[in-house]
């Protein structure tokens, strides 16, 4: 399995199998139960992680006291709050895992260390602050510019296997919808 996630972690951020190996020196693995609470509110989210299998949801709780589906993560997605990340500051974010989930984790301070001792890795923690970029983007772009049946059907596409497994509320939440629209939609599409 190390060799598994070894090959995946040199693909997703592009560094050669040697330097993937040298990276998975500093990480380590947590696996949680379905429905558990990994990143509670207000809490500083001092590492970063793939999920290597399963599903995570990151919402915040609004002043209603209702909590609002930001990101739906699966296999192969960076999950944290990056801006808590890099800032050191308290995030409004809450991670829950949806199914039994494996992440890979990395502690920034760990990224640090890396990066003091080979110059390299300033070049991993860009690629890493990327990736979080064009998370953020694409969820932008789906809020902005798609209808919540488009936005559907690109999360359909990106992990059909896990989709089916998500409460209906999340990923109506996810989509901006009512759970009574989520119906309406997966009823026209089948």
């Amino acid at each position: 399995m190390a060799s598994a996630i070894q090959e995946k972690l040199a693909e997703t951020l592009q560094i050669s199998m040697e330097r993937a190996r040298e990276f998975l020196d500093i990480c380590y693995i947590v696996t949680y139960d379905k429905n558990k609470m990994i990143e509670p509110q207000n809490g500083v989210f001092d590492r970063l992680g793939f999920i290597l299998n399963g599903a995570v949801r990151i919402y915040y709780i609004n002043e209603k006291g209702e909590d609002i589906s930001y990101l739906l993560q699966v296999n192969n997605d960076v999950i944290g709050d990056y801006a808590s990340y890099i800032t050191g500051k308290k995030s409004m974010a809450v991670i829950q895992a949806l199914l039994k989930t494996e992440i890979l984790y990395f502690d920034k301070k760990d990224v640090e260390i890396l990066i003091q001792k080979d110059i390299y890795w300033l070049g991993l923690a860009k690629r890493i602050s990327d990736l979080a970029f064009l998370d953020a983007k694409q969820r932008l772009d789906d809020l902005f510019f798609y209808t919540p049946e488009e936005r559907y059907l690109n999360l359909l596409k990106k992990s059909p296997e896990i989709l089916n497994k998500i409460p209906q509320k999340y990923i109506s939440s996810y989509l901006g919808i009512t759970p009574q629209s989520l119906s309406r939609i997966r009823k026209r599409i089948y």
